[in-house]
């Protein structure tokens, strides 16, 4: 136990870490962008897309977009626009752990505290933040390694097995179980990675695994609500909007979640590449069958005010 939650620990330690290294980067340059899209919602959507694949987090900027709310200087319709695209942007982190580049920790880890050193020696804190970032990248990598480790003994198999059997069954409960978890661990990828660490030692089927992926949306609503709870009206509509729009999209798959699952099959014949897949392609999904109603959704979302901000 103590393996996996070093793992996941060091998983978590390194996201966080990553993320903060690249807000320190590039922060105020992704704050004018957002500035800037008050008025293009489908550029919005594109922004919202880079922005989260370079931040790794829906949820981060999810309270950045709160924090521009109630500062009155981007008004509700380009922020679910920006929502929207941040759940496409999120599933950027699930595709990377799929790749070998997992096993060049170590390369990671001294290539990143070398340039931090150095740095330091010439005084450039761009150079810093560079290699920050990728000494946590490798954290994040060793942190995964330690997860997948775990779940290799007989005994951590054999009890895996029996609690996915039987969330597996039902594809209800496996929604719940992955939304339940995204929302106390408050990381869809932190849930990403540790479905990604059971598929590498084939603990998991991909129902499963797309089950536990369509409630980690739902789940990651939460930190927008947290962050929303002392802010303003729009900001509430903000996390409200979010997390309604996550719940049509999972509401709207589940007739079609077998045809679904056999797209994600045939994918890749990689079981860790079919589950990234899987959760960039839903986030796809919903993204496509909610632009038709994108401006229904948002007049519903407003309620009775005339004004969009």
């Amino acid at each position: 136990m103590l393996t996996f939650f070093s793992g996941l620990f060091l998983f978590l330690g390194g996201l966080e870490g990553s993320k903060w290294a690249i807000k320190n980067l590039v922060n105020e340059k992704i704050i004018r962008l957002i500035l800037a899209l008050d008025k293009h919602f489908y550029l919005s959507i594109f922004m919202g897309i880079i922005i989260t694949a370079i931040m790794q987090s829906s949820s981060a900027v999810s309270v950045i977009l709160i924090g521009l709310i109630e500062a009155g200087v981007l008004s509700l319709k380009p922020a679910i626009g920006i929502m929207i695209g941040a759940n496409i942007g999120t599933t950027v982190t699930g595709q990377i752990l799929t790749y070998p580049i997992v096993n060049y920790y170590p390369y990671l880890i001294s290539l990143g505290l070398c340039i931090g050193v150095l740095s330091l020696f010439i005084k450039k804190e761009t150079l810093f933040y560079i290699g920050t970032c990728l000494f946590f990248y490798g954290l994040i990598f060793v942190g995964l390694i330690l997860m997948t480790r775990f779940f290799q003994s007989p005994e951590k198999r054999k009890l895996i097995e029996i609690i996915l059997q039987f969330s597996g069954k039902n594809i209800i409960l496996g929604i719940l179980l992955g939304a339940v978890i995204t929302a106390i661990i408050q990381s869809s990828s932190a849930l990403t990675g540790i479905v990604i660490g059971l598929a590498f030692n084939n603990l998991i089927s991909l129902r499963t695994a797309i089950s536990l992926t369509l409630g980690s949306n739902m789940g990651t609503c939460f930190t927008a609500f947290l962050a929303s709870i002392n802010s303003g009206h729009f900001s509430q509509k903000l996390a409200k909007g979010h997390f309604v729009f996550n719940l049509l999209g999972v509401l709207a798959l589940l007739p079609l979640f077998y045809p679904f699952e056999a797209i994600v099959r045939i994918s890749s014949p990689e079981l860790t590449r079919q589950i990234a897949n899987a959760q960039t392609y839903f986030n796809i999904f919903n993204t496509i069958i909610i632009l038709p109603f994108i401006n229904t959704f948002i007049s519903w979302l407003m309620g009775k005010e005339d004004d969009l901000h």
